[in-house]
């Protein structure tokens, strides 16, 4: 599930605005402070349905966009909000990955984020898929 975060990573790194700085919580190292950031991180899993035999595992990930406070901020975080939408709203992630195929992506909530310091403002977009886990017949 974890290997989807790499392919969603670079996919914004190519779709939103140059002076973005966008990191994996955990595929990428280093500090998060260069600014504007677009960080992409797993936040939920849920089963979307059970069978004998299998079951659909819908996860759910977070892409948080985070600019500095001040005269650009808003519009920054917006022309970045479009973009992540025009990039990940009903994609679907190629192939296989992680060794299954992965149902197109979709906006599920779109919140404010918690800030580890002041001066920061932004939003988080949740975006939900599934794949098919197969267990025992």
């Amino acid at each position: 599930m974890l290997a989807l975060e790499p392919v969603v990573v670079e996919r914004l790194r190519s779709d939103l605005a140059s002076g973005w700085k966008v990191m994996g919580f955990a595929s990428d190292t280093g500090r998060r402070d260069g600014w504007p950031l677009a960080s992409v991180s797993f936040v939920d899993g849920n089963v979307a349905d059970s069978k004998t035999g299998a079951a659909a595992v819908q996860a759910a990930w977070r892409v948080t966009l985070i600019a500095k406070r001040g005269d650009e901020a808003a519009a920054q975080i917006d022309t970045a909000f479009a973009a992540v939408m025009a990039s990940l709203h009903n994609w679907a992630p190629p192939g296989e990955i992680g060794g299954r195929r992965w149902e197109r992506l979709r906006l599920l909530q779109v919140t404010p984020p918690q800030y580890p310091e002041d001066g920061l403002v932004g939003l988080d977009l949740t975006f939900t898929t599934q794949a098919r886990y197969d267990g025992q017949d």
